[in-house]
């Protein structure tokens, strides 16, 4: 299958990395399929997004999608994962200089819901499609867990610093994670517009992690 990506070996600066020629051309190829992805949801929206149109546009054939992506909804969750990424890598080089853990989290949050804003009807398609089915190997899954223990990170030093009341770290995450998604969703249904969601996510969060004891 992978004949379809030219079997010479790149020119010049674009040199194949360690593991050779033959990865160097699968990578290529993989990005080829997400690029064209793009270009087909650009041009038709996402009714138009099949694995036939995808390969036409990428110039391979059908089963050679199928060697990089099982289905289609694998190739939205990795489209949607580059954008994740790339609003984690902002989210995180931008943290605003303060102790204070809820402004990081709804920080964090901010860029995160920008990032499915941009592509709502594709959120939209994912996040319902992965419901009730997730993909243990999949890209989304792996990004959960760097998210779970950068925010569980955050929330140990929180903590130790006295700008957090003691949560066990796990809880904490489970319960800003169900913030985060639920206000999420209700935002890409139109029912929170973004002052909304992150009013919200905040006032839910300092209930959540206050420091201060009974009255």
């Amino acid at each position: 299958m992978e004949g379809d990506a030219k079997n010479e070996a790149p020119l010049g600066g674009d040199m194949p990395p360690p593991g050779g020629v033959r990865r160097w051309r699968k990578e290529q190829t993989r990005r080829a399929l997400l690029e064209a992805a793009r270009a087909v949801l650009a041009r038709r929206g996402l009714a138009g997004l099949t694995t036939r149109e995808v390969a036409a546009e990428a110039g391979v054939a059908v089963g050679t999608f199928f060697v990089h992506f099982p289905d289609l909804d694998t190739l939205i969750e990795t489209l949607l994962d580059e954008r994740i990424a790339a609003a984690l890598e902002t989210a995180f080089a931008t943290l605003p200089e303060t102790d204070d853990p809820v402004d990081r989290l709804v920080h964090v949050a901010r860029k995160l819901y920008e990032s499915y804003d941009s592509e709502p009807d594709l959120s939209r398609h994912y996040l319902s499609a992965s419901l009730f089915h997730t993909n243990p190997h999949g890209p989304a899954e792996r990004r959960m867990a760097e998210f779970r223990e950068w925010v569980t990170r955050c929330l140990t030093q929180a903590e130790a610093a006295g700008t957090s009341a003691p949560v066990d770290p796990v809880l904490a995450f489970t319960g800003y994670f169900s913030l985060y998604f639920g206000i999420l969703v209700a935002g890409l249904r139109g029912q929170l517009d973004r002052a909304a969601q992150l009013r919200l996510l905040e006032d839910s969060l300092r209930r959540l992690l206050t420091t201060e004891g009974p009255a």
